[in-house]
């Protein structure tokens, strides 16, 4: 067994719930910004975030609604479902976020699995899911007139009794597996697993106090609903929402919303590369031609001395996708190297994370500007990792790949322990005792090494499952 590397001891963490409840306190500060059709915008300061999430909360107490009961919420990244999650954390209860991807079969079973006894959808997705659900289950619609008895707002309370408080150790969320390889299994965190992400990603200072934070992906995933959405609201950042999750919307929101920071996977990054090429080509042969070769020399120049010239040669380009924009966070998926210099090239910054839902989600993150593309980064403040090399199996490819590290290399399981680990899937006994060594680390699947300076380097998974860009 190799030794278990680890960084600083992480720094104490709470509640979400807490979180939830101080959101006010930040008064006028701006919280959300929702791009809607031809360029409109809904805003939100933190008051008006506060004001809404507590009535729903009391709404929700009012209807029986407290403290370890599932809420199911199944809609795309807009003001509603996020106020709905925040409400229901707010109230002590459980968010089950619901992928609208699911499968028939995989939707009826996450339902039912996870015991909810709510659920916010719109009324597209209403129809399907009633024929699925159970027909206690009661739907709110999210996107229904006030006048509608379904809609999401007859929820709605007041009154100032305070709300059951909850422990580090209960409940906040349970996600679900995407099920594209069998049936959904449920991952439950805790509190003290999400706060102590959010308190670990401030630590590691990622972002800054001013930023404007861009999220361009759905919150079933724990990815963009920890990192995306309840770490920026807990620092008191900005959020911005594209109007829909297309390229021209997620552009839009980008330029309008005069996004710092984005919190994108490798396929978004990949597709933004691809507009600047086609913004060069546009401009005509020798314009693309002369800025191609000033990013290329950029690149290289970045990737073999670190020197960062790309702010002064690729910025009358990058201005125009983005005026203001400095950090690129990509997770959910392995990027490819030559993506993450390209992007360092350009002059922006480039964070990169690696984890699972079982980790909530972050165990190892490229630091800002400091990132190296194709390593996973290095262990978050408090996680602990260690590389198993007992019972090695890999596939052909990764052999080859073995081949050619140092002979000095510890090559093997990565797993993991920390605040943020799981204790168990839900329902699932025999699962969760596969998941975890005798001595209580949890199986990650992926095989990898630590270079001398730390970092983790990944070679494949253990499994046949594979990653998309999409991070599926």
């Amino acid at each position: 067994m190799d030794r278990a590397l680890a960084t600083q001891p992480a720094v104490e963490a709470g509640t979400v719930q807490a979180i939830v409840r101080d959101l006010g306190v930040r008064g006028r500060r701006p919280a959300l910004v929702a791009f809607c059709a031809e360029g409109a915008a809904q805003r939100w300061t933190y008051a008006d975030l506060a004001a809404e999430v507590d009535r729903l909360a009391r709404g929700l107490a009012a209807a029986g609604i407290g403290p370890g009961d599932p809420v199911a919420i199944g809609a795309a990244s807009r003001p509603e479902p996020i106020i709905a999650a925040l409400a229901t954390i707010r109230a002590g209860a459980v968010v089950v976020p619901i992928d609208e991807q699911f499968s028939d079969r995989a939707l009826a079973h996450v339902v039912v699995d996870s015991g909810a006894r709510l659920l916010f959808t719109t009324a597209a997705e209403a129809e399907r899911i009633a024929g699925l659900a159970p027909a206690d289950l009661r739907i709110a619609l999210l996107d229904a007139p006030d006048t509608d008895e379904r809609g999401w707002r007859r929820l709605f309370g007041s009154g100032d009794a305070p709300f059951p408080d909850v422990a580090p150790d209960d409940r906040v969320a349970l996600f679900y597996t995407s099920g594209t390889t069998g049936t959904p299994k449920g991952v439950p965190l805790t509190h003290r697993n999400v706060a102590f992400e959010i308190a670990a990603i401030r630590t590691a200072r990622v972002v800054r106090d001013d930023d404007r934070v861009l999220l361009p992906l759905p919150v079933h995933h724990v990815y963009p609903f920890v990192v995306g959405m309840l770490m920026p609201l807990a620092l008191g950042l900005q959020l911005i929402l594209p109007h829909a999750l297309t390229g021209p919307e997620v552009a839009a929101a980008m330029r309008e919303g005069r996004v710092t920071l984005v919190m994108g996977v490798p396929r978004l990054y990949a597709a933004l590369l691809d507009g600047i090429a086609g913004r060069l080509k546009a401009r005509g042969r020798l314009v693309a031609g002369l800025f191609g070769g000033l990013i290329d020399f950029s690149t290289w120049l970045r990737r073999r001395t670190g020197l960062r010239i790309g702010s002064l040669v690729a910025r009358p380009v990058v201005k125009q996708i983005g005026p203001d924009l400095r950090l690129l966070v990509s997770g959910g998926a392995a990027l490819k190297p030559e993506i993450g210099w390209r992007i360092e090239g350009l002059g922006l910054c480039l964070a990169t994370g690696y984890g699972l839902t079982e980790t909530a989600p972050i165990l190892t993150m490229g630091p800002p500007c400091r990132a190296r593309p194709g390593s996973a980064g290095i262990p978050l403040a408090g996680v602990s990792l260690r590389i198993d090399p007992e019972g090695l199996q890999t596939d052909e490819d990764t052999v080859h790949r073995l081949a050619h590290l140092p002979a000095a290399v510890t090559v093997g399981e990565v797993q993991a322990h920390g605040p943020n680990v799981f204790a168990g899937y839900h329902n699932l006994p025999e699962e969760t005792a596969a998941a975890f060594t005798d001595d209580g680390w949890f199986r990650t699947g992926d095989l990898g090494y630590f270079d001398a300076d730390g970092y983790l380097w990944l070679l494949g998974r253990a499994s046949t499952m594979i990653v998309t860009a999409g991070g599926e």
